[in-house]
């Protein structure tokens, strides 16, 4: 009997199932380890397929790869080159000079901000520490700008918070809060600026008008210090040798004010018992003696105008003149002490002196400046009305004998007339 797999069955077979059985089995086992084997031998060859594939296609790569270097090297080369030859050329020295400036400057900020970095305290909290100034010390900063020492004493004094002559340290500008003063104020004029506030018609008055004080301050003071020197006060010693024979001196001090009104109201004032330099560092016009509770000092009667001159010598020390009316405004006048002048010292005049040349270079420095810009000035004519006004002392009851101080020259009286030339470059 044949088989479906084609082999004979016979009873011969029939007997024998197991032998049967593993012959079938091992023709199967042999199949699969040839299969396993292609498999393995397929798989192999195309590994070797593939790497072949790949190295070749890395050693085009690396070929490729050394022939930019190569290219890029030769365009390096000539290029270098080229710099080089174009280095000693005008626009090569110009690019020289340019990226040695440039370089130095990087170096200086990175220094700077080395510096100014923050460092560790014994806390171990980090803190800033700002570069050493020893000349001009360092003691805030402002969005990256440092603020001196001299600016905040520059600020002190144009606020009067410093007396003259004082000297500013760093610890005492911290003890009286100048410095947390000035910052206050440069922040807060910065937000001013960043809300347009300067273009306020009312502002940009206000800040013309400081600018012009600043400036005109700063003017007269060179021209002080031109003028107003030891040489020249012992000239004028020296050359006017009667300066210490002009007879008597007097000490006063006075309180302008603008009308016949405020004099006499501020007379009513002395009368009820009000500190007279507290009412003059108040309401006192003239800024140059204002602030010392209106003290002129000492002088002569040549070195004032004749209107204040015979206000003053006509008063007995410890009293106070009619009041009188100047160019300048209403004066109240009080007579401090008197004295005579005969055989001072030189050390005894020198203030003297050298506030006589002070006013003069004012004056003089002032009547140049409106000549040369031709002023003129336009005074409204308005009489004052008041019930009790205080007498003037043009009126010829007022005039003393003195015909001879009367009748100078007027070159002389231009000379003299140094209170009204301090009070009109205070003003």
């Amino acid at each position: 009997m044949e088989t479906p797999d084609g082999q004979e069955f016979t009873q011969e077979t029939q007997t024998k199932p197991v032998a049967t059985a593993a012959r079938a089995m091992g023709g199967s086992a042999m199949m699969l380890l040839r299969a396993v084997g292609k498999i393995i031998i397929t798989t192999w060859r195309l590994a070797a397929a593939l790497d072949s594939a790949l190295w070749r296609a890395l050693k085009l790569l690396g070929r490729r790869a050394l022939r930019g270097l190569d290219y890029a090297g030769r365009l390096a080369g000539a290029a270098f080159r080229g710099f080089v030859l174009w280095l000693p050329t005008r626009t090569g020295r110009a690019y020289s000079a340019m990226s040695g400036a440039f370089l130095v400057v990087a170096g200086l900020w990175i220094i700077d901000v080395l510096r100014a970095a923050p460092s560790m305290d014994g806390m171990g909290t980090a803190t800033l520490r700002p570069p050493v100034d020893v000349e001009d010390p360092i003691l805030a900063r402002i969005e990256g700008r440092y603020v001196h020492l001299s600016e905040i004493e520059a600020a002190a004094r144009a606020g009067g918070f410093l007396k003259s002559g004082e000297v500013l340290t760093p610890f005492t500008a911290f003890e009286r809060n100048l410095v947390e003063s000035y910052v206050e104020q440069r922040l807060l004029a910065r937000a001013a600026l960043d809300d347009g506030l300067q273009r306020n018609p009312n502002v940009a008055r206000k800040v013309n008008a400081a600018r012009d004080r600043v400036l005109a301050s700063a003017y007269m003071d060179a021209q002080l210090q031109t003028e107003v020197t030891p040489q020249a006060v012992e000239r004028l010693y020296t050359r006017q040798s009667d300066v210490t024979r002009l007879g008597d001196e007097v000490r006063a001090r006075h309180i302008v004010v603008e009308t016949g009104e405020e004099a006499a109201e501020i007379i009513t004032l002395l009368e009820e018992g009000a500190d007279f330099g507290a009412l003059a560092r108040e309401r006192s016009i003239d800024r140059a003696t204002a602030p010392v509770g209106g003290e002129v000092g000492w002088f002569t009667r040549s070195m004032m105008t004749p209107i204040f001159s015979r206000a003053a010598f006509n008063t007995e020390p410890g009293l106070r003149a009619p009041a009188f009316q100047t160019e300048f405004g209403w004066h109240i006048l009080e007579v401090l002490d008197r004295r005579s002048t005969e055989s001072v010292p030189f050390d005894d005049v020198r203030t003297s002196i050298e506030d006589f040349l002070r006013m003069h270079t004012i004056e003089t420095a002032l009547r140049e400046l409106e000549e040369r810009n031709q002023v003129v000035y336009f005074r409204p004519e308005v009489e004052f009305q008041t019930t009790s006004e205080p007498p003037d002392l043009r009126d010829p009851e007022f005039v003393d004998g003195d015909e001879d101080n009367e009748e100078k020259s007027s070159s002389q009286q231009d000379d003299q007339r140094s209170d009204s030339g301090q009070q009109e470059a205070t003003r």
